[in-house]
């Protein structure tokens, strides 16, 4: 029988938190969660040469909609010709077109948070919370994560490997929406956050009755 564990479901909740404590400081204007953004952006918006700034602007475009829309298919259509069709229902309808896409898109126009107001170096229109990068590189990469963990059991080695560098990946979308200036750090929280707790929920309905996605 396929189970969560009980310390993905305290990070779960340890997530959920997080997102409500964000969402709760952006919609009352907590003076705490301006501080906290005004020290990330310090951090992150620092100058770099020309190549790596053209990186990360490459990092976050991966993150368009029209990039995700295609890794996505791509992705449906391997798992739909190895017949892993749940696998797809999972990555394709639930996570990347209902929760990254029609979820997050709710909540922006909810919350109506205006984008930071400095020098962006790329174009980016809707509202700020939460980050739609953030939470569709979660939700995407983190289904990836998962189906892969099923399909490479035998392959220790790959699965490894993999799992760490499209961590990494969820990471540096997130980071990179800062660094090109179109999201505060708290949006991008809340979409990590946000990403992992339906990425869990996702994962619980299709599995709860014992079936493996992989």
């Amino acid at each position: 029988m396929v189970t969560i564990s009980r310390t993905r479901w305290r990070f779960t909740w340890a997530a959920g938190s997080l997102f409500l404590i964000a969402l709760f400081g952006v919609t009352t204007h907590q003076t705490w969660l301006t501080e906290f953004d005004r020290l990330i952006i310090g951090w992150v918006r620092q100058p770099l040469p020309r190549p790596l700034t053209r990186s990360i602007i490459w990092i976050t475009t991966s993150g368009n909609p029209q990039s995700v829309t295609w890794i996505t298919l791509l992705l449906a259509a391997g798992l739909v010709i190895i017949r892993r069709y749940r696998a797809t229902l999972f990555l394709l309808f639930f996570n990347v077109l209902i929760f990254a896409g029609l979820g997050n898109s709710l909540i922006k126009h909810l919350v109506r948070r205006p984008r930071p107001t400095v020098d962006r170096l790329v174009n980016a229109s809707s509202y700020s919370f939460p980050s739609g990068h953030s939470i569709t590189a979660m939700l995407l990469w983190g289904s990836t994560i998962i189906l892969l963990s099923g399909l490479l059991r035998q392959h220790p080695l790959w699965k490894k490997s993999l799992i760490g560098i499209l961590s990494v990946w969820i990471v540096l979308i997130g980071l990179s929406r800062i660094y090109v200036g179109v999201h505060y750090p708290s949006d991008v929280v809340a979409g990590w956050t946000l990403g992992f707790v339906l990425l869990t929920l996702s994962q619980w309905f299709l599995t709860r009755h014992g079936d493996d996605l992989s």
